[in-house]
Formats: C-alpha cells, structure tokens, sequence
C-alpha cells in the first residue's frame, strides 16, 4: 500500500483531486440530491478520490513551479471549476423539463400550486415534480449515474492534474449556447401538452362565445386538468424517446467542454 499519501506533496495532490470531484458530486443529478447528507457525499467523494489516486499518480502530473500557498489556491480554483463545468452540463437536461413543467402548470392552472422539488428544495410546480421524478428514473434507466462517475474519470485523463486552465471565450460561447438549448429543450418537452391546453382554450372560447349560458370557467378548469394529464401520460413514450435523445447531446457537450478546457 506504497500509494497511500503521507508525504505533504501527496496530501496536496489528493486535496486537489478530492476538490475536483466533490465539486462533482455537489452539483450533478442523484449524487447532489439535499435529502442525500452531505457526510454520505463527502465519504463518496472521498473513495473515489481515494481510488481513483494511485490512477492519477500513475501518469506523474507535473505541478507549474514551487508548490506555495497562493499557488495551490489557484489550482484548488481551477480544479473546482473542472468539476463545476462536469455539474452544470449535466443538470441542464433537469432544467429544462423543470421549465417544461412550470410553463404546462400555468397554462393547466397550477401555476399557483408550488411544491418542493426533492433535488434542489427550490420551489416547484406539482407537474414540473412530477415530470423531474419520472425522468430521474429514466436517467437511472439510461445509466446516467455510471456516466457521472465515468466523467469524473475521465476528465483526469482529459484535463490532467494541474492542467486545467480559467475558461475563456471559447468555453463561455459554448455555454451560452448549451443555455440557449434549454430553452428550446424546455418547449419541446412543454409542446404536446401546451398545443393540447391552446387548443382547447380556442374551443373553450368558442363555446363561450356560442353558448353564454355556460360557465366556462367552472367547465374549463377541470377540463383543461383532465386533458392535461392525459395528454402526459400518452406523450410519455415521445417524451421518454426525446429524453434520450437530449441525454446522448448531453454527454457529448460534457466531453467538448472538457475538451475545450484542456
């Protein structure tokens, strides 16, 4: 067990590694729930830093100049940001369907109706929870949590120790369009619910306009919740389908910003 760190260098090497990846962890679907305690993240943190060491150690990363305090501050900086880049990509595929949720819920009506989402303990509308729960099983089901852990490897091979640099113009127009996506990401996922609710608001007002008798607002409300949900649950399929899609453009944008910050 020649590889276990007691030299101060080691110690500093393995704090470097553990920043990279608890950063990960913090941040990336499942692993960076709140209702997982933190000590449960850090202990993950910690082994997979302390398997993934001797890996690294292996490859004899040269550290930039004379190891002084200022100097491992910046690397634990830059370092942090590796693991922020690896947390952000991947939860933008959550923020766009938590978007999709809450633009479906105004339209149903429930956009007054706010939850706590069991991730972020932010508040959320009761579709936007709903819909964040089904496709967190998906992203288990596509093996979305062996993929965290396979970037977190990964990027110590694509971005060595010591290696990673600030992000600068490229990487930052790479991110403004990955953001950009979400948006779009969030109408597709919105869309067949959202064109069923517009297109019934049309119906509605025809009947209204028709018909004055009837009060469309005591007939509209359960209507639109009805047709809503149903809607969903035959969408699912088309939606899981596009979430897989969106998945697979998801691990390709983590390895090109990873590149990119190489």
């Amino acid at each position: 067990m020649d590889w276990i760190p007691f030299s101060v260098d080691q110690i500093q090497y393995f704090l470097l590694i553990f920043v990279r990846i608890s950063t990960v962890i913090a941040l990336v679907p499942i692993f960076g729930n709140y209702q997982i305690p933190a000590q449960i993240k850090v202990a993950l943190s910690l082994a997979l830093a302390i398997i993934l060491f001797p890996v690294i150690m292996a490859a004899k990363p040269q550290i930039p100049g004379s190891f002084t305090i200022a100097l491992f501050v910046i690397l634990v900086v830059k370092e942090a940001m590796v693991g922020l880049a690896i947390g952000f990509v991947t939860q933008l595929i959550f923020t766009a369907i938590q978007l999709a949720g809450q633009l479906v819920d105004t339209e149903m009506g429930f956009g007054f109706v706010e939850v706590a989402d069991p991730f972020t303990e932010e508040p959320i509308t009761v579709l936007g929870q709903f819909q964040i729960i089904i496709f967190t099983i998906l992203f288990l089901t596509f093996n979305g949590h062996y993929f965290i852990l396979l970037a977190i490897e990964r990027s110590f091979q694509i971005i060595p120790l010591f290696s990673a640099h600030v992000p600068g113009g490229r990487e930052a127009m790479h991110i403004t369009g990955l953001i950009a996506n979400v948006f779009v990401l969030a109408l597709r996922f919105a869309a067949p619910i959202f064109v069923t609710l517009i297109l019934t608001e049309m119906a509605l007002g025809v009947v209204a306009r028709t018909v004055p008798q009837i009060n469309i607002f005591f007939v509209g409300m359960p209507l639109k919740i009805a047709l809503g949900l149903g809607t969903m649950i035959l969408a699912l399929p088309m939606l899981a389908t596009l979430f897989k899609k969106s998945y697979e453009i998801l691990i390709q944008d983590v390895w090109k910003l990873l590149y990119l910050m190489a």
